[in-house]
């Protein structure tokens, strides 16, 4: 990331106004500057000292004039940079693949945001320091010019008294990194609070590990860094400002002794020094100031190389093949998926993969835990990319370039499934939609739901079941062919689990859906035209059933032909 070519690619004039901006404070400040000190040494640039005062105060005015301009200016550009920053980031994350987000975690994801605040500071910072450096210019200049071994002198305790603060800001900059880590781990404890917060309420132990050993522990070092940085900073502004009186006092006292320097250029030189004191000040406070930038640049580049590991194709969702038509088959071929691992570990790999699947089926999803399933769920999906085959939808090869409008084939229900606050796909949820209350009704949820028709949502206070049967809703609102169901049936009550595998599926069969369901409700693998057993990464039986299903002893279900 280079801030020159940022500000260059927002503002083509940006460099040639601050060069401007540039001539003119150092006209405007030089005058000044002159006017002041001539004023108390009686000397006037005119014969008539009448127009001293309105060339000073003339000065002022277009001094005033130019920085409300560019202040309008950088105001703007501030705020268009820091759009442009946090739109690179949402962007980024938009596009990325679903294996970098899992990657990345949700905590450095606000991070990244977090940082684009502290970047989107750097055009009002930047013209202040431009600003100031043109004011310390020119009245280092103006010393020169009337007292050249003063202005050594001067330069020389300004420049010492300089190195000695950046030497003792250096130490900051390795407990800012530190403080900006405790800050990821915050917010990946607190996400695990916030998400698991029933699963803490039935732990002891969960609850007090999560609270004191980490969140609390974590703002304890994070107030005990922010404490002792912020200390040092202060101790550094308190240096700043109490070198001024040191360079005031060696001025006045050591330089008339140590040169020939006059009493009236003491005076000139105090003025000068004491026009200094803000300029440089603001200087000094770019130190820290580029240390926080220098981190936050650092880290949204670790956030824009983890989102490109996998995301370094361009997609644009309006030039890649969509297919049109109704599905006829899904096809997997040689589809192989293959976990990363450790030199020392073997890697878990998922196929190779041969199967088709054809419109109108019903096929179930069986197997332990670890055996493939959900890797398979997440490369049926288009969440994974293979690492080796290929998907054909109606015989047509999925493309890297045509995964989103593959995905967009596909109604999915996850196991851990979503409801989303806003209605971001547009639907019509107004209570006098009459095909949604014929959804609604089919899950049972009619007298449950509560409309709300001013914004167009339904409230999603409800049970996990309900939830997922409204979730239900709005996969069959999407009108899609293929339904993909990941343990939908986990959360429901033994009744309506009943009417979903007995009654539904046979009305989504009905309606033209093929379904591919996740379950371990073996109770109804007779509900099913075939069923897929995975393990070990591979699907090691495929059979219709024909409902052929035996009730052995125990309860035990078992399925002849898997055997």
């Amino acid at each position: 990331m280079n801030i020159y070519n940022v500000f260059k690619s927002k503002s083509k004039i940006f460099y040639s106004f601050l060069v401007l901006l540039g001539i003119v404070n150092s006209i405007t400040y030089t005058g000044l500057l002159i006017l002041i000190n001539n004023s108390i040494s009686n000397h006037t640039l005119f014969d008539n000292a009448k127009y001293n005062a309105p060339l000073f105060f003339g000065v002022i005015v277009i001094s005033a004039i130019c920085s409300k301009i560019f202040q309008y200016y950088v105001v703007k550009l501030t705020n268009d940079i820091l759009f442009k920053f946090e739109m690179e980031v949402l962007e980024k994350l938009r596009h990325a693949e679903f294996e970098a987000f899992e990657q990345l975690g949700v905590e450095k994801v606000f991070t990244a945001i977090s940082d684009t605040r502290v970047l989107g500071k750097i055009p009002e910072t930047f013209i202040n320091a431009f600003n100031s450096a043109i004011i310390v210019l020119c009245c280092m200049g103006y010393m020169f010019i009337n007292s050249p071994i003063g202005g050594v002198f001067i330069l020389g305790v300004i420049v010492f008294l300089l190195l000695v603060y950046l030497k003792r800001n250096k130490g900051i900059e390795t407990e800012l990194n530190k403080l900006r880590d405790l800050q990821n781990d915050y917010y990946r404890y607190l996400n695990d609070m916030l998400q698991g917060f029933k699963e803490i309420k039935m732990g002891l132990k969960r609850s007090e590990n999560i609270f004191n050993t980490c969140l609390r522990t974590n703002r304890v070092t994070g107030k005990r860094l922010g404490e002792t940085t912020a200390i040092k900073y202060l101790d550094n502004e308190l240096m700043g400002r109490y070198s001024w009186y040191i360079i005031l006092g060696l001025v006045m006292y050591l330089l008339p002794v140590i040169t020939d320097v006059k009493t009236g250029m003491v005076s000139t030189f105090i003025v000068t020094i004491l026009y200094l004191i803000g300029p440089v000040g603001t200087l000094i406070t770019l130190v820290p100031f580029y240390t926080s930038v220098k981190i936050a640049m650092e880290r949204l580049k670790k956030y824009e190389d983890t989102m490109s590991t996998i995301t370094e194709r361009d997609i644009s969702y309006n030039s890649a093949l969509d297919f049109n038509g109704d599905f006829q088959s899904l096809r997997f071929e040689q589809l192989t998926y293959e976990y990363a691992a450790k030199e020392s570990e073997k890697p878990f790999v998922v196929g190779p993969i041969n199967l088709e699947i054809r419109k109108g089926e019903v096929i179930f999803i069986v197997g332990g835990n670890g055996s493939g399933k959900s890797t398979f769920i997440h490369l049926l999906t288009g969440l994974y990319k293979p690492v080796a085959g290929h998907i054909y939808y109606n015989e047509n090869k999925i493309l890297l370039e045509n995964y989103p409008y593959y995905s967009n084939k596909l109604s999915v229900i996850f196991t851990q499934n979503h409801l989303f606050n806003e209605n971001y796909d547009e639907f019509n949820l107004s209570s006098s939609n009459p095909t949604l209350r014929a959804h609604i009704g089919e899950m049972q949820l009619s007298k449950i739901v509560v409309f709300d028709d001013d914004n167009n949502r339904i409230h999603h206070e409800l049970s996990k079941g309900q939830q997922k049967r409204l979730a239900m809703v709005y996969a069959l609102m999407e009108e899609r062919d293929v339904l993909v169901l990941d343990e939908w049936a986990a959360e429901q009550d033994p009744v309506f689990r009943a009417y979903f595998y007995k009654v539904f599926l046979k009305k989504l069969r009905a309606m033209g859906k093929t379904i591919i369901a996740v379950t371990h409700d073996d109770a109804y693998f007779s509900c099913a035209d075939r069923i897929l057993k995975f393990d070990y990464g591979n699907i090691c039986y495929d059979r219709q059933t024909n409902g052929d299903i035996v009730v052995a002893e125990g309860s035990e279900l078992l399925i002849p032909f898997l055997t």
